[in-house]
């Protein structure tokens, strides 16, 4: 393997180290605090690149050469790192367990910023939220994650003609 490659797969590593670690304190917080719909997403999808950022100052050719590639990456290594950590908080490790029992309506999770809002969405949503609808607002904040992910990561860099 050439020295290159090396290097490339070493960044590669530190990078992929860096969404699980977020992922893993992100599924602890959220299965013992909660969420707060679209700040988790653009928190996080910051954070990673922030993280990646600093440890990548010499890789940035390689982070730009493929930067939707390793955003995909980055993803996935959170969410697999977050359902980690949602195991983590539990007192047994079961945090696919715990994902279903919300889908099913057994049990519930806290969404700050919707219930914060006070009168009718306060009412209807103070006791947390499970099934379709935290479903979706689970993808969308995963999406505003992803986007915020994608953003800020280096953009591809071109050659200057001077």
């Amino acid at each position: 393997m050439t020295e290159s490659k090396q290097t490339t797969l070493l960044a590669l590593s530190t990078w992929i180290l860096v969404a699980f670690v977020i992922g893993l304190i992100t599924g602890w917080i959220r299965y013992w605090i909660g969420y707060y719909v679209l700040l988790q997403g653009i928190v996080v999808g910051c954070s990673i690149s922030w993280g990646v950022h600093k440890i990548a100052t010499k890789q940035q050719p390689i982070l730009s050469k493929a930067q939707f590639k390793i955003s995909i990456l980055l993803f996935f290594s959170f969410m697999m790192a977050q359902a980690v950590g949602f195991g983590l908080a539990q007192p047994r490790f079961n945090s696919l367990g715990w994902l279903s029992r919300i889908w099913e309506g057994q049990t519930v999770e806290s969404v700050f910023g919707i219930f914060s809002t006070g009168g009718v969405a306060h009412h209807a949503f103070a006791e947390g939220l499970s099934g379709g609808f935290w479903l979706f607002l689970s993808l969308f904040d995963l999406a505003f994650m992803f986007f915020f992910l994608l953003i800020t990561l280096p953009p591809k860099t071109t050659k200057s003609t001077s």
